[in-house]
């Protein structure tokens, strides 16, 4: 996993990515990227969830829906440091006020998401499971996060 995570965050975080908008061959090095770092997600979900066959059924075309939501989420947020990688060499203080505000309503959007996918997963999976489900879903978050904050520098 770690691999594909670098993978993807070297196709980000290039130079060409602080001095002009992303090219139709960067965004879809992206795309495959961020497939494949869905794959890794449903392996390591597969693994360690251990569904019973009913459990299962029901939870793979959910999950899917949840994953959809996040994406779009996730991909404003991408946008957010696209913009701020734009600017970087121009950053005023409107700018950044802006930039934070933004990454702050995504976040917030991030956790009503997950907030309301909890509820649906709590039709279908007992509690334990979902919980098991969302510190999954944390931890390859928080990977995705940490690697992606090693490429972006601080604010002048």
């Amino acid at each position: 996993m770690k691999y594909v995570l670098s993978l993807m965050f070297l196709l980000l975080i290039q130079n060409p990515l602080f001095a002009q908008p992303l090219s139709a061959a960067a965004e879809r090095d992206i795309a495959i990227s961020l497939r494949m770092i869905n794959d890794k997600r449903n392996t390591s979900l597969a693994f360690n969830m251990s569904f019973t066959k009913e459990e299962k059924d029901a939870f793979w075309p959910l999950y899917r829906k949840y994953r959809d939501a996040m994406t779009n989420v996730n991909t404003r947020q991408l946008d957010v440091i696209v913009d701020y990688a734009n600017h970087y060499d121009n950053m005023t203080e409107d700018k950044a006020q802006k930039l934070l505000d933004r990454s702050f309503i995504y976040q917030e959007q991030a956790l009503k998401v997950k907030q309301l996918y909890v509820k649906k997963f709590r039709r279908i999976l007992p509690n334990i499971k979902v919980t098991r489900l969302m510190q999954l879903e944390n931890r390859m978050d928080a990977a995705v996060r940490l690697k992606l904050s090693e490429g972006i520098p601080l604010i002048e």
